[in-house]
């Protein structure tokens, strides 16, 4: 069968590709649609890939901060007229690039269409070519449902504009969380599938392959709280207070961050390896502690590596979320107020706390057995070809 993928930004397609990767071991043709940045990423996955939707409305309305979001309890409360102006958001996000999407999946004839929660492109496209749309969720989350149920009204006479009978409910819903993470409330349930690290490819220095001789902090910042060191020139302060517990408690610490952003760095202790971006997945194994901003990718993949966390959430809602399912499984701590992260005792004592109390690691190795035991990509390409 041939499927389409599509995402949003590349951090939403990265849950994705070990599932690109096992379709096409089983003979599949994949294709990625998607701007140039999402491509570029999927190109380095060793994926075929077509350019579709360009162009600088997508870019501003993609950006980290692009759109007030509201928690989930907000949401709820949301006026119908504050829906209809979200609404011509993505009316107007889409309709840079709809028609071309649409075209491709035609020309190419998709038989299934994969595709993140909020991209909506994706099942766009699936309901004008009367194919299966597949929602793979990026991790455990307590909004995507709401938002689609929203989306079935304001898209809907946009797919009918394609032929559809309106927005389509996925065919499948794929959650690549364990059942213990999965947040309360009114989500659709999904088909629970094994999460399997991908953060990228790069050549492997000896720094990456070797162990440390001392115990190593992996400190992760993100895209969210990059824009602050950005737009500042400083670290968000709950870092600053977590590399200075660090270097007092003599760790090894590791911190891999965008090249564009290294001058901001000057300041920070000379002890901190500071590297270019990197994927963090084979550094997992020599690491004793993740210090994150709340992003699914890094949570998910500290899990499976069973190494406890320590979360500094950014304000947006599904950050916090990540954060408290960290702290609530025991195999982390998540300081989620800003007064918390600007507090040097209470995250140097939370540091503390995760390196000694063995507690945090024994929750953490729980966590991973739960995912190991669930189906993998492997598993899922068969349940995607009983849908065809």
């Amino acid at each position: 069968m041939r499927v389409l993928v599509t995402a949003l930004v590349p951090s939403h397609l990265v849950p994705m590709v070990p599932l690109t990767w096992a379709l096409r071991a089983a003979g599949h043709q994949v294709l990625v649609a998607g701007d140039a940045e999402l491509v570029t990423f999927a190109a380095a996955a060793g994926l075929d890939t077509r350019l579709v939707g360009g162009g600088e409305t997508r870019q501003r309305l993609t950006r980290p901060g692009a759109v007030a979001m509201p928690d989930r309890a907000g949401m709820d409360q949301r006026a119908d007229s504050e829906w209809d102006a979200v609404g011509e958001r993505w009316r107007t996000r889409l309709g840079g690039y709809i028609d071309e999407l649409v075209a491709l999946g035609r020309s190419w004839e998709a038989d299934l269409v994969v595709t993140d929660p909020v991209e909506f492109g994706g099942l766009v496209v699936a309901g004008a070519l009367g194919v299966p749309g597949i929602i793979h969720r990026w991790g455990p989350d307590d909004f995507t449902s709401p938002l689609l149920r929203r989306a079935k009204l304001q898209l809907h006479e946009l797919c009918v504009e394609f032929g559809a009978d309106g927005f389509p409910d996925p065919a499948l819903i794929i959650d690549p969380s364990p059942a213990s993470l999965l947040p309360e409330g009114d989500n659709t349930p999904g088909l629970l599938s094994r999460y399997v690290p991908y953060c990228g490819t790069a050549e492997l220095p000896d720094w990456a392959v070797q162990r440390p001789e001392r115990p190593r902090a992996l400190l992760c910042l993100g895209m969210w709280h990059g824009r602050v060191l950005a737009e500042t020139g400083e670290l968000p302060l709950g870092f600053r207070h977590v590399l200075d517990a660090c270097v007092e408690q003599g760790l090894d610490v590791l911190f891999p961050i965008d090249a564009q952003y290294h001058p901001a760095l000057a300041g920070i202790p000379s002890s901190v390896k500071v590297v270019d971006r990197f994927p963090i997945g084979p550094v997992m194994r020599h690491t004793a502690l993740a210090v994150h901003h709340g992003g699914s990718g890094t949570s998910m993949t500290s899990f499976a590596s069973a190494v406890p966390q320590l979360v500094l959430p950014g304000d947006k809602p599904f950050l916090q979320t990540t954060g408290r399912l960290v702290q609530e499984s025991g195999s982390g701590i998540s300081l989620a107020t800003e007064a918390e992260q600007h507090d040097p005792r209470l995250v140097r004592e939370a540091l503390e706390g995760l390196l000694q109390d063995q507690r945090h690691r024994k929750a953490a190795h729980d966590v991973r057995a739960e995912i190991e035991c669930l189906p993998g990509p492997t598993e899922l390409v068969h349940t995607l070809e009983g849908l065809i």
